[in-house]
């Protein structure tokens, strides 16, 4: 990943099971669309630098999601994307 976004944190395991604990919808929306937003961001920056912008948008959203804030991770990425709406950037995105 980038500067400033490290991985996206993954599901906790249980601790006496030892298997995945069961994910909440809106944490495992939160972590498909960071994630997906990463690689949109990849592809978009060499064609549309103007994109990096909403960098420290969405680098505060993927803090949000690591502080389990999941609710307002999700209104930070709609924040960033609105700032990017205007500009419509060259590469589709999600």
């Amino acid at each position: 990943m980038g500067p400033g976004m490290g991985p996206v944190t993954p599901p906790a395991v249980g601790v006496a099971m030892g298997h995945p604990a069961p994910v909440a919808p809106l944490q495992a929306h939160c972590a498909m669309t960071l994630q997906r937003l990463y690689g949109w961001l990849q592809a978009s920056l060499p064609q549309a630098p103007q994109v990096a912008g909403i960098v420290p948008l969405l680098v505060q959203a993927v803090q949000l999601y690591r502080a389990g804030r999941y609710d307002a991770c999700l209104a930070q990425i709609q924040f960033a994307l609105g700032a990017v709406a205007p500009g419509r950037p060259m590469v589709p995105l999600l």
